[in-house]
This record gives C-alpha cells, sequence and structure tokens, in this order.
C-alpha cells in the first residue's frame, strides 16, 4: 500500500464511483478498481460496496478513509510547503546593513518583500562594514547592504541598487543654512564631524576627494557617535556634519539639512548588495527582485 492508493480510495470515497474517481484523478477505471482491490486484499477487508449504481464505503471503509484523508492532506501540505521553500517563499534571509543607515528604498524593499512573502521571516542585523562582511562570509548573513561601488566587496558577488543624495547638517545659525544648495567650495575651512560608524569612513573619503586642495583646509573630527549624536553636535554649534538622504529625514532641534552639489549638480552616493556567491538560500532571489524593484 502507497499514497497512490489511499489518493484512490479517497477519491472513490468523495466520488461515490470508481469511473468519477478515475475522471477526477485523469486514471482510467479499471486501474482505479484494480488499486483499491489491492488494498481489501492487504488488509482482508472489504472497503467499498460495489453495485451497478456506483462504490459505497463499508463501515470498515468509512472509518478507513477517514485516516486515508488526513494523511492524504498532511502529505498535501507537505508538498506545497517543501514547493514554497524551494521557489524561496517560505523560509529565513539574513540582511544586513549599517547602523546609521536609514534609507528610504531599502524600508520600502523591506515593507513589500514581507508583504509578498509573509511565508519568510526577516532577520535584520546592524552592524559595521567589517561586521557585515564577516557575517556573510559565516554564513550569519545571507545579504548586506552597504555604502560603496560593486569593486568593493573582495570575494563577495555584489549588484549595484539606489543611490542617495549627500546633504550637509548645519547649525540653524550656519551662514549657509539660507542656501537652498551647498556647493563644495563654500565648505573650505569649515569643521566636520564624522562618526567612526559606517558610512562614517566612506563620507571622510568623499569629503577627502572634494576637498584635498592645499588651500581647502577642511578640519575632519571622528568621533565615536551615533548618527543621532553628531546632529547634536551640530545643533551645538560644534561642526557641521555629512548624511545621506533618509538620514536627514527627521527633524533635529537646532540643525538645517541642505543638499552638496558641484558642477554636474548633486552629490549622489551609491549602494551595493553583497552576498556569498555560493549562497544557495531560495529566499535570496526573491529579495534582489524586490530590491531591484525599489531602485
Amino acid at each position: 500500500m502507497d499514497l497512490r492508493h489511499l489518493r484512490y480510495v479517497v477519491a472513490a470515497a468523495r466520488n461515490g464511483s470508481f469511473s468519477a474517481a478515475g475522471h477526477e484523478l485523469n486514471v482510467r477505471q479499471p486501474i482505479i478498481s484494480k488499486r483499491i482491490r489491492e488494498i481489501e486484499d492487504e488488509l482482508g477487508v472489504f472497503l467499498f460496496d460495489r453495485s451497478t449504481a456506483g462504490a459505497r464505503l463499508t463501515p470498515t471503509g468509512e472509518e478507513f478513509v477517514v485516516g486515508a484523508r488526513r494523511i492524504v492532506d498532511a502529505f498535501q501540505r507537505l508538498s506545497d510547503r517543501a514547493k514554497a521553500s524551494g521557489a524561496g517563499k517560505t523560509g529565513r534571509i539574513a540582511v544586513g546593513f549599517y547602523k546609521s543607515m536609514s534609507s528610504g528604498c531599502f524600508r520600502a524593499a523591506l515593507k513589500s518583500f514581507r508583504e509578498k512573502f509573509p511565508g519568510v521571516e526577516v532577520e535584520l542585523m546592524e552592524a559595521s562594514y567589517i561586521e557585515l562582511k564577516a557575517g556573510i562570509m559565516s554564513g550569519a548573513i545571507d545579504l548586506a547592504i552597504v555604502l560603496g561601488d560593486t569593486g568593493k566587496t573582495e570575494l563577495l558577488d555584489s549588484m549595484a541598487l539606489w543611490s542617495a543624495q549627500l546633504f550637509v547638517a548645519l547649525p540653524e545659525d550656519h551662514p549657509l543654512a539660507e542656501k537652498s544648495n551647498i556647493y563644495w567650495p563654500e565648505l573650505k575651512g569649515e569643521r566636520f564631524l564624522i562618526s567612526h560608524d559606517d558610512p562614517g569612513p566612506d563620507i571622510r573619503n568623499v569629503l577627502l576627494r572634494h576637498l584635498a586642495g592645499p588651500s581647502d583646509h577642511p578640519e575632519i573630527v571622528m568621533r565615536q557617535l551615533s548618527r543621532e549624536s553628531i546632529l547634536s553636535e551640530v545643533g551645538s554649534g560644534q561642526g557641521i556634519g555629512l548624511q545621506c538622504e533618509g538620514a536627514s529625514g527627521g527633524a533635529v532641534q537646532g540643525v538645517v539639512f541642505r543638499p552638496v552639489h558641484d558642477g554636474n549638480g548633486g552629490i549622489r552616493l551609491g549602494y551595493i548588495a553583497c552576498w556569498r556567491p555560493d549562497n544557495t538560500n531560495p529566499v535570496l532571489k526573491n529579495f534582489f527582485d524586490m530590491l531591484r524593484c525599489a531602485d
């Protein structure tokens, strides 16, 4: 006796006829009849009373079909779950990102993914780039979203995502606070407060690329502070800061945000997704698709 035999019994009981069961299962009626007879011979009991009007369950058959239906339904649920898991519709994915990252694109993609794939558990991890890369290499993290170009992640596959506008955070009484856009030459000689936490080092490199001339004289102060604490220092007049779009979205007392421009327009910094090339988690593909839609 196997699962196929049980399916035939359940279908015959549901339809009250071997021929109707065969039609439902797309199997010839003699095969249905033969397989059910095999079960009866194996058990030494009759499950159906046969007549020209059809097939009716015996009392023993009624009891048997209750258990058979449970087994068939349980196997179908198991099969459906396995297919869903293989298609990345159920399971788990661990996604890492910078502690200070608050990208609207990332949040939108995450919300859409959770709505479309409620059977997938998404575990979020905030960490530095070094910690995120180590997590990916160890298998603790499936995917990390970081600031930078695709060539940044050695030994990892990567995919370019969206970009974010760069803003300067100014004390509200700063002379530049009245301007709608800020250009790099206007920031010469300023005191910049940058967090040691990622993406602080990346933003510092951007700053140095644009203000590296002998006459620029930027003062760069690296602090072991969170984004919120850096902005609090800016509001108290201790210097100015640079923030990515999204991180500048919330109101901070005493601080105004202005987009940074060069001769080609606003400065934008790119984000990438990175992962181990041998990661076989089927959920990854569906998460990639959602990230692309958020671009």
